[in-house]
């Protein structure tokens, strides 16, 4: 479960990220995740309740914005949905091979005190 070690370094992130601002407590973190990044949301908020005991994060909560997957067709300027295994241009059916989002994984924000 890498979900396990993506919330490590987000936490390691956050954390660093509050000293630099004179934070001593964190509220909310909050993580972008493309629908693409192969991350579980489910097993993101399950990791951080299980990791962030004894850290500054202790008492704060998870946000989670899922991105959407977006492609744009070099052929005819489209951009539209996409999956991972399904990336045709529903305008001419050319193969996209520009994706727009989707692979995100970021920490967007953090409130803190």
């Amino acid at each position: 479960m890498h979900e396990v070690s993506i919330i490590q370094n987000v936490i390691e992130i956050v954390t660093q990220k509050a000293i630099e601002n004179n934070l001593t407590k964190i509220n909310k973190v909050s993580l972008k995740i493309g629908e693409l990044s192969g991350v579980m949301p489910e097993s993101l908020n399950f990791a951080f309740e299980s990791c962030i005991k004894g850290t500054m994060l202790e008492e704060s909560s998870l946000g989670i914005e899922i991105v959407s997957a977006l492609g744009e067709c070099k052929a005819c300027n489209l951009e539209f949905p996409i999956e991972h295994f399904h990336k045709l241009c529903p305008n001419c059916n050319k193969f996209c091979t520009s994706i727009v989002s989707g692979y995100e994984l970021y920490v967007n924000t953090i409130e803190g005190d």
